[in-house]
Order: structure tokens, then C-alpha cells, then sequence
């Protein structure tokens, strides 16, 4: 996501991710918590295939990433920063 996001590798969505607002999106409000990032996912999925699809699974835990993370320069950046992130939530 962070290339997608960042311009680094381009893909033809037939629908793109949906940027989400602080209005729209439940929980913190971007100010608060979150990233300038933040994407809207489906909140009710009545089928398998739109459940599984690539923004449905990821929208969370990107929602969930710090500034710090997502502001990073580089993709070896946020792979440090994100690894980092992700040992210290799990101690």
C-alpha cells in the first residue's frame, strides 16, 4: 500500500481505494490519531470475493499505521519503521 500510495508503482484500479475523511471514517479523527492516508474500506460485505478483496484486507491495519510510519522516504524506510511499529505493539 505504501508504494500505491506514494506513486512508486502504478496499477489500473477498476475501483480505486477511496480516500477517507475523518467525517467518514469511524473511529479517531485524523487530527487526533491517523495519517493524511487514511482509506475507506466496505464496512458490510455480503460476498466472499468483496471481502477478500486487496483495499478490504489491508484498510485496517493501514488506518492503524502512525504518521511516522507512512511519511516515510523510502520503501526500506517504512519497512524499518513499520517492523518497528509492529514489535512495539505486540509487547
Amino acid at each position: 500500500m505504501f508504494k500505491l500510495t506514494k506513486g512508486i508503482n502504478e496499477v489500473s484500479w477498476v475501483n480505486p481505494p477511496v480516500p477517507a475523511s475523518s467525517l467518514s471514517q469511524p473511529g479517531p479523527a485524523r487530527g487526533i490519531k491517523g495519517h493524511a492516508r487514511r482509506l475507506s474500506g466496505q464496512a458490510f460485505t455480503k460476498c466472499l470475493q468483496r471481502a477478500k478483496k486487496f483495499t478490504n484486507r489491508i484498510v485496517n491495519e493501514w488506518n492503524a499505521l502512525l504518521v511516522t510510519v507512512t511519511d516515510a522516504d523510502s520503501v526500506n524506510k517504512f519497512k524499518n519503521k513499520y517492523d518497528a511499529f509492529r514489535s512495539s505493539q505486540q509487547s
